[in-house]
């Protein structure tokens, strides 16, 4: 009985995680004047990035965890 234990909570932590994860994709207002005024854009100019990816992964973990 372990294992299925172990399963459902993975998989309550990680359907959290992805509701957290989408929520904070919602848009934001953008502050005028704060392009970043340089060159190329890397990673972390692009915080939503970073998110998106979580969530892809976020839900890729909820797919796998039930199919088990």
């Amino acid at each position: 009985s372990g294992v299925p234990l172990l399963t459902g909570a993975l998989l309550l932590y990680f359907a959290g995680y992805v509701l957290l994860a989408g929520v904070r994709l919602v848009p934001v207002a953008a502050v005028a004047g704060q392009s970043g005024g340089g060159g190329s854009a890397g990673w972390g100019d692009r915080p939503e990035l970073t998110l998106a990816c979580r969530l892809s992964m976020g839900i890729a973990m909820v797919a796998m965890l039930l199919t088990l």
